[in-house]
């Protein structure tokens, strides 16, 4: 097996082995290799088009019958109130003849190393399994909360404001992404979107059904939704975003208006918002909310991550981290810390304070998860608990990008 990232003539192959493993129609395929390369030069509509080199493939040992593929795409995303990149792993995808053959891990064992090399920080992907990913030192991350409320029983709510409806002629995407870039501050994971992030907002909403509106008091924009209205089906808010209370009770209350023709809608939130105080009807099941996963992280360079985490008050902490991918991480770690102050990280070879796999490692300095290491079984406290949750303390994290 021949493991590396494609060529110029291979993106064709990839991008059909992606549409045979999710299963949706080929863009292109009538083309050939070249003109499918060419396009994709001349008019990205992606950051997986402008990047397309970023796709790692597993051949047979001829070098050119490509197995299995994906692509790491070098999304810039926040932790701890910096700007990191994070390789977002995307497309992942075997021929169904060669599935269970170790093509997908031979491509883990080359990429993450090379990550590391690149300057990523952080990686995150979308699994279909959990188990799988684990081996690679990914653990699960960043949680959604889908609220479906009943729109009979939402509050009249007085909202001051006024909505807009981004349509042909009326272009408010500057006004969207300024709230998803205040959100994005605020969030680990959060992705900071680029300009082909936002192509969905040159979609005619009388063709797509998909209506994206703004909301606005005093020409500030406070929040966006883009709302899917299909008859005799619930109300879907496919996208939204919002950075304080007033944004929320202006979404409600746009919602509300649809009460007449829809029983319910659903709303994505971030798991630290709660609109209960907004919503006071429970009793005759006006709010359900479930807790969906959003996919898992790790951590690619432990030293800078280490070296960036925000920590409560002052102290030294030592952590040893066993890492199965990048040999980099492996050891252990003194981190001193002080507010005002960047952290101090050394190597070293003193005892631990904390032991732990990447994979919790990962998802506790993320803030995934509160310190509990009684439920974490790849977690070894030899120091003062208190110590190491001065450094392992849940933080507000929600993913923005799908890829």
């Amino acid at each position: 097996m021949i493991v590396r990232k494609i060529r110029e003539n291979e993106l064709k192959r990839s991008a059909q082995l992606s549409a045979l493993a999710f299963e949706y129609p080929m863009e292109g395929a009538e083309k050939s290799p070249e003109a499918f390369i060419r396009e994709v030069r001349e008019r990205p509509r992606s950051l997986e088009d402008a990047r397309w080199d970023s796709r790692w493939a597993a051949f047979e040992d001829d070098d050119e019958t490509m197995m299995a593929t994906f692509c790491v795409l070098p999304w810039h995303a926040t932790f701890d109130g910096h700007d990191v990149v994070m390789g977002g792993i995307g497309g992942v995808a075997t021929l169904p003849q060669y599935r269970r053959g170790g093509a997908i891990r031979c491509c883990f064992e080359a990429a993450l190393p090379d990550m590391y090399a690149q300057g990523m920080v952080l990686s995150y992907l979308y699994p279909f399994s959990n188990a799988f990913y684990r081996r690679f030192g990914y653990e699960i991350a960043c949680d959604e909360a889908r609220w479906t409320l009943r729109l009979a029983l939402l509050p009249s709510l007085d909202a001051p404001g006024r909505w807009a409806m981004q349509e042909p002629g009326r272009d408010l995407t500057a006004d969207i992404r300024a709230i998803d870039e205040a959100r994005s501050r605020r969030y680990n994971c959060a992705v900071r979107k680029g300009d082909t992030e936002y192509d969905w907002t040159g979609a005619d909403p009388f063709v797509t059904r998909n209506y994206t509106f703004v909301y606005y008091e005093d020409d500030a924009p406070l929040a966006y939704a883009t709302i899917q209205a299909r008859p005799h089906e619930d109300l879907r808010c496919l996208r939204c975003g919002f950075n304080d209370r007033r944004g929320l009770e202006g979404l409600l209350a746009l919602l509300r208006r649809y009460a007449a023709d829809h029983e319910r809608a659903v709303l994505p939130m971030p798991v630290d918002v709660d609109p209960r105080a907004t919503l006071p009807e429970f009793s005759l099941g006006g709010v359900e909310r479930a807790v969906v996963q959003r996919g898992m992280a790790r951590v690619v360079n432990v030293e800078q991550a280490l070296a960036l985490a925000k920590a409560k008050g002052e102290g030294t902490l030592r952590v040893r981290v066993t890492d199965g991918q990048i040999p980099e991480n492996n050891g252990g770690f003194e981190v001193r810390f002080a507010p005002g102050m960047k952290n101090d990280v050394r190597r070293t070879d003193a005892a631990p304070d904390v032991a732990l796999t990447i994979q919790d490692f990962s998802r506790l300095l993320l803030g995934c998860c509160a310190f509990e290491p009684e439920w974490l079984p790849g977690v070894a406290l030899h120091g003062d608990i208190e110590g190491a949750r001065k450094l392992f303390y849940p933080k507000p994290n929600y993913i923005t990008q799908r890829f």
